[in-house]
């Protein structure tokens, strides 16, 4: 979880959306307890790189629990939804670019849901949410006055995020499997255990948003209005869809090593077999060279000049040839 390069400044962003109103407004953190008791006002405070006057302003601002406002400041919380009277704490993880040939790192985000209002904390910038507060804007008035509605907007966003991250990592995955099976194409173990990394980050991030999505989707709870449900329904669908994909792709990796490892032992088989068939054919080479002459007074064939050393050597090489026949008709090469 990377949290190196972010920017130190705290950054706050207030966007607000009137009944009626054709877009979203921006306004200024310090009128946020002027507009906030407003009725039909809904409100989405986004605080980027926050520090304790960022926190101290939450809290008094908003009232919110000592403890949610610690695992705030603290970070490195897992995905979870804690219940209180009047909003909900969610934490949930967006990932960040994915750099080729590297593992995936994802950075945590804080969100405060109440009855007409949405608080979100994060370290850096994210892209997801970018992509979140246009699809806001772009929203008809009628749902952008409803929270849940913002809330499934935000964490629909970030779901939908991971979708390429995994098609990328299928995509890696797919090359290297078919790597496996090029002559002398090399393997890169490395690029498959940041794969095998990435693939256990995005469970650990993913898979607990199940528990969320179902709180979300209880009929008893009383923020969100009951507007709202089919669309958390179709993230929960998203988080689902996720799991099931990373679940294959976990037992693609782990077969491609498998796979690895056989290859590795049927090209280490292959060379034995070559090379048993090559020294054979160096076992016959030296010992009708090397024993030729040895214990005769006169060599066998020398009265014959060039015609017996051709002779030897046609005979030496006409059985290195029936070896290498042999060899080949029974696969050893």
């Amino acid at each position: 979880m990377s949290q190196e390069n972010h920017r130190l400044s705290p950054i706050i962003t207030v966007s607000l959306s009137r009944p009626g109103q054709v877009g979203c407004e921006h306004i200024d953190p310090a009128c946020i307890s002027d507009v906030l008791g407003e009725p039909g006002v809904v409100l989405w405070v986004d605080v980027q790189d926050p520090g304790p006057a960022e926190v101290a302003m939450l809290q008094e601002e908003f009232g919110f629990h000592s403890l949610a406002l610690e695992d705030v400041a603290a970070q490195r919380q897992r995905p979870k939804v804690d219940e209180y009277p009047d909003y909900y704490y969610v934490v949930m993880y967006a990932p960040l670019p994915l750099q080729e040939r590297s593992q995936l790192e994802i950075e945590e985000l804080d969100a405060f849901a109440g009855r007409n209002y949405v608080v979100t904390c994060h370290r850096g910038e994210l892209d997801s949410l970018r992509e979140s507060v246009l699809r806001w804007e772009r929203t008809e008035p009628e749902l952008r006055a409803q929270v849940g509605f913002l809330l499934h907007v935000i964490t629909d966003t970030v779901i939908d995020s991971y979708f390429p991250v995994v098609e990328a990592l299928e995509d890696q995955l797919d090359e290297i499997e078919l790597a496996m099976f090029r002559p002398r194409a090399p393997f890169d173990a490395e690029q498959l255990l940041n794969i095998k990394r990435s693939l256990y980050t995005l469970r650990k991030a993913i898979y607990p948003l199940r528990e969320v999505f179902n709180t979300f989707l209880r009929r008893d709870q009383l923020i969100f209005s009951a507007d709202t449900v089919p669309y958390f329904q179709d993230a929960y669908d998203h988080v689902l869809r996720l799991l099931d994909t990373l679940d294959i792709e976990r037992d693609m990796a782990t077969g491609a090593i498998e796979v690895q490892l056989s290859v590795v032992s049927n090209r280490l088989n292959e060379t034995m077999k070559r090379l048993t068939v090559v020294a054979i054919c160096v076992a016959i080479l030296g010992a009708v060279f090397g024993a030729w002459g040895m214990n005769f007074t006169t060599v066998p064939l020398a009265h014959l000049g060039l015609t017996g050393f051709y002779l030897v050597v046609a005979g030496t090489l006409a059985l290195v040839g029936a070896v290498l026949a042999v060899a080949r008709r029974l696969g050893y090469w």
